[in-house]
């Protein structure tokens, strides 16, 4: 169906040190504003505006960087005029972000129509500016100098040392950027749980009057979270202006405002699961790329991404329809109880999900080569394997649909439920296993040997997600409600 070459090729790049490096690099001004999110939303107001305030940091960046030349000269505007930049931007995301505050905590604006008219301020004035400035409407390539943020070299002997040298590819020569976004992951965990603002930030976040009745100034604290969510997803914006690209370019950031909406609902709410999050959706971001170099729609991969936000969306809601039913439960048992046998229910209900979702990314790449048969090579070859990809995809879907939608099947029908589970986790484990030892000296065992190793992970996911603990015999103790 496609050219070996141009397959091996693009399999070798994907199950490599560069491609993990190029994952840092896409999850950077994802992570930032996610976890400008996760802090507004921590406080009962979450910051809809990020997409408008990261177009406006990543212009004014690349619009102070450039005219530090001009006004500290050509030496002293080269060393200092990324940092203006920075600086410069997230100033005026700060600015954007306040700016949602006085609409909504003082003038008493709905949230949502606010944020929703900052990105509309955000996208229509870069460009006006941009125009008066360069005369395009497009980008400010070519007509403004734009800095760029340093990247981090790392010592040279790192490289020589057996193992050590793989994670030099990935953390060498990345932008400090990056360097900073995973940094905020800890200084944001730090702040949340280990600072007294953070723990009142909490606090109005949960139960606003009751945070009040205890002296806890909750409009204050709601400028805060605002205003640092303004400083995280202006950071985010520079680094695609500045560090993911070296120009500003019309609406350059492309949804990663709305998918750092999601993302700390994916993560649970925790900085550390937003992180993990993030690095997802950047894992798709970067996989649609890499797939992008083979012969196929480019429509295909460039939705990758957009549809893992649709996915997290999806178990999350899900997950909380879970989390609502488990609290009642455990109001209405009491002492009675069984904490961890409703911990592995919804950690193995999060498997079932992950594995529909994903079978749903096979539906749309197999309606895909039926609509669109000569992009993969003529109808002759596509239609076959789409067929194949469909009903392997709607089989995995019809298997864990039933615990999906009444996840206390998994605990009364434990042996059901894991072969479910196994099975379908085994088919996609495998796939990717054969993928990465097709690139390896066991090319030839590949398929028999990445099937093997993909069932036993697969069994072993299952067990640590849980299992051991329900076929160890425990069972629910009441039944649960309609």
């Amino acid at each position: 169906m496609f050219d070996t070459n141009l397959v091996q090729n693009v399999l070798e790049g994907i199950f490599s040190a560069a491609f993990l490096a190029s994952i840092l690099r896409v999850t950077t001004p994802i992570l930032l504003p996610s976890l400008g999110a996760l802090i507004s939303d921590r406080a009962g107001v979450i910051n809809i505006g990020l997409e408008g305030t990261m177009l406006v940091s990543a212009f004014t960046g690349v619009v102070f960087s450039a005219y530090s030349l001009d006004w500290f000269g050509e030496s002293t505007g080269r060393l200092i005029g990324p940092w203006v930049g920075l600086l410069m931007g997230v100033v005026f995301g700060v600015l954007m972000a306040l700016l949602l505050a006085v609409f909504h905590l003082r003038f008493r604006a709905n949230i949502i129509l606010s944020g929703i008219a900052l990105n509309i301020l955000g996208s229509a004035a870069t460009v006006a500016i941009m125009f008066e400035l360069t005369g395009d409407r497009g980008n400010t390539q070519g007509n403004l100098r734009s800095m760029r943020m340093p990247f981090i070299q790392l010592p040279d002997f790192l490289g020589d040392i057996p193992v050590v040298s793989f994670f030099f590819r990935i953390f060498d020569n990345q932008s400090v950027m990056t360097w900073i976004a995973f940094i905020a992951v800890i200084l944001v965990w730090y702040f949340l749980y280990r600072m007294p603002t953070g723990i009142h930030l909490r606090a109005v976040g949960e139960n606003p009057e009751a945070a009040a009745s205890v002296g806890i100034r909750v409009t204050r604290i709601r400028y805060l979270a605002l205003a640092l969510s303004g400083v995280l997803a202006g950071l985010g914006g520079v680094h695609m202006s500045m560090g993911y690209l070296t120009f500003f370019q019309r609406d350059m950031t492309s949804g990663r405002g709305f998918i750092a909406l999601a993302t700390p609902y994916l993560g649970g709410g925790h900085p550390v699961g937003t992180g993990l999050a993030s690095l997802v959706f950047g894992f798709f971001d970067a996989l649609s790329i890499r797939v992008g170099s083979l012969e196929i729609p480019s429509q295909l991969p460039q939705m990758l991404p957009y549809m893992a936000t649709v996915m997290a969306l999806v178990i999350y809601a899900l997950q909380s329809q879970l989390a609502a039913r488990v609290r009642t439960l455990r109001s209405a048992e009491g002492a009675g109880f069984d904490a961890a046998f409703w911990k592995a229910i919804r950690q193995l209900s999060v498997l079932h999900m992950f594995m529909a979702m994903l079978a749903v990314f096979g539906i749309v790449i197999s309606i895909g080569m039926f609509a669109a048969p000569d992009g993969f090579k003529g109808p002759e070859r596509a239609y076959p394997l789409a067929a194949i990809i469909g009903v392997t995809s709607l089989l995995l879907i019809a298997l864990n649909l039933p615990f999906m939608l009444r996840v206390e099947r998994i605990g009364d029908h434990v042996t059901r439920a894991a072969a479910v589970a196994i099975l379908s986790l085994w088919v996609y484990l495998g796939i990717l296993f054969d993928l990465m030892l097709y690139t390896t000296a066991l090319k030839d065992v590949a398929l028999m040997l990445g099937f093997g190793v993909g069932l036993v992970a697969a069994a072993a996911i299952w067990l640590a997600l849980g299992g051991y603990y329900l076929l160890a015999g425990h069972r629910r103790r009441a039944p649960a409600p309609a």
